[in-house]
């Protein structure tokens, strides 16, 4: 049980910095249907900046971290406008082919700049501590990214739900012939979400960064699980990849706990389960192409 306790609670951890980087996924698929294959190397990127933060700027850890999605927002935008934009209306396998090409291109300037190895990052002085949790000592900076994780997470929903941005989104992503119709700016609105959804990408991979450790592929996993969980939870349902990420990311870590060898079967397996029974993800309202 206690080998069962901690297995939850790492993948609970692990489920709140899934979000992040599903809700950016789900965003970005939901408005413009853009199949957003880079969005693992964005998330890399991440990480990179906050070492350029700290190591290059000279900044402490919490600026750096406030600086990296900064930094990643603006690239994100330039790929957005100059590889995206031409091919927006055409199907969604145009997208995947080229955004999988950019996630090499960014991975292969990263390998250029910083090197293949991998940088260990330690957790800002006040958080270096571990916490009792029923007998088990649990790393503090650990809870407080996760928190951290669903405040921001929380922020992105309140953005959606109660803003005329987030009401143009909405509109876009319900009817977007008749939101352009009524004066909605679809083009610039897409370009802004996939912007702001690198940036949920990159302050995941920065948040994440003394967790996971910053390496040129660390985006790969990580863009895999949160695929699952935006298909889980439906594709383009916000609602939905908040559920899907916490289920992939539990099932990953008991899983894993339990049958190492067999930890990405056990994942696969539960997620075509529930696709077999809710093939529009778990509230039904997901889109099935």
């Amino acid at each position: 049980m206690n080998f069962f306790f901690v297995s939850v609670l790492n993948g609970v951890v692990y489920g709140c910095f899934l979000l992040l980087t599903s809700l950016g996924l789900s965003l970005v698929f939901g408005l413009g249907r853009v199949v957003n294959f880079a969005h693992g190397a964005l998330y890399a990127l991440g990480g990179y900046a906050l070492i350029v933060g700290m190591h290059g700027a000279g900044a402490g850890y919490w600026p750096a971290l406030i600086l990296a999605p900064l930094l990643v927002v603006p690239v994100a935008i330039l790929i957005e406008r100059v590889a995206i934009f031409p091919i927006r209306h055409r199907p969604e396998i145009y997208t995947l082919l080229v955004t999988f090409g950019i996630s090499f291109m960014i991975v292969g300037a990263i390998e250029y700049a910083f090197g293949t190895g991998t940088t260990l990052l330690p957790p800002p002085a006040p958080f270096v501590t571990t916490v009792d949790i029923f007998g088990n000592q649990y790393p503090v900076y650990r809870l407080l990214a996760a928190v951290v994780s669903l405040f921001v997470s929380a922020g992105v929903f309140a953005v959606i739900l109660f803003t005329p941005v987030g009401l143009r989104i909405r509109a876009v992503t319900d009817d977007p012939g008749m939101a352009e119709a009524l004066g909605v700016n679809t083009k610039w609105l897409l370009t802004l979400v996939f912007g702001c959804a690198a940036g949920l990408a990159a302050f995941a991979g920065a948040l994440g960064a003394p967790i996971f450790a910053v390496h040129p592929e660390m985006g790969t996993n990580i863009l895999l699980d949160s695929f699952l969980a935006v298909i889980l939870g439906g594709l383009g349902n916000l609602a939905g990849s908040v559920i899907g990420a916490f289920v992939v990311a539990l099932a990953k870590s008991i899983g894993g706990g339990y049958v190492t060898d067999w930890s990405i079967a056990v994942l696969f397996l539960v997620v075509a389960i529930a696709l077999i029974f809710r093939p529009t993800g778990v509230f039904g309202r997901g889109r099935v192409a």
